[in-house]
């Protein structure tokens, strides 16, 4: 399976898990659709367990729709489209834009209107405010950092 290759310095991983999801990242050529489906009989073969295609989706770069219409139907995997949102966090290609972050700010201002009627002080508010925002912060970099 051929791997993506990065700009500069960038590296683009081979893969990202958390649990029983996985990301995975590779070129559109047939043969490496094919190293990936083999990939995945291999797996359901010694565990058992069988890839979904309905609960599964392909996301692309810049391919053609004929291209990506025939490995959506190769796999059966739904087409998904960037931006998207993965585990609470933007995926996007590119530099960050206002609107790739904007969820994550919507997010924190929703947290923020329910805590106004809170019986907690002035500075519970601000301690409780700082570590939530603090943690998603600290969730979203270290997802980008664990990708490169």
């Amino acid at each position: 399976m051929q791997l993506i290759k990065g700009t500069r310095s960038v590296q683009v991983p081979s893969h990202s898990q958390y649990v029983d999801d996985i990301m995975i990242f590779c070129k559109g050529k047939i043969s490496s659709i094919n190293a990936l489906m083999d990939l995945f009989n291999f797996y359901a073969f010694a565990s058992g367990q069988f890839i979904k295609p309905f609960k599964s989706t392909v996301f692309y770069g810049s391919i053609s729709v004929a291209r990506i219409d025939h490995i959506k139907n190769l796999i059966g995997f739904k087409k998904g489209s960037l931006p998207f949102i993965y585990l609470g966090v933007p995926i996007f290609k590119g530099k960050p834009k206002i609107c790739h972050l904007q969820p994550i700010v919507d997010k924190i201002k929703s947290k923020l209107s329910a805590w106004k009627a809170s019986l907690l002080s002035i500075a519970g508010r601000v301690t409780l405010v700082k570590s939530i925002i603090q943690g998603m912060m600290i969730h979203s970099i270290s997802f980008y950092s664990n990708l490169c």
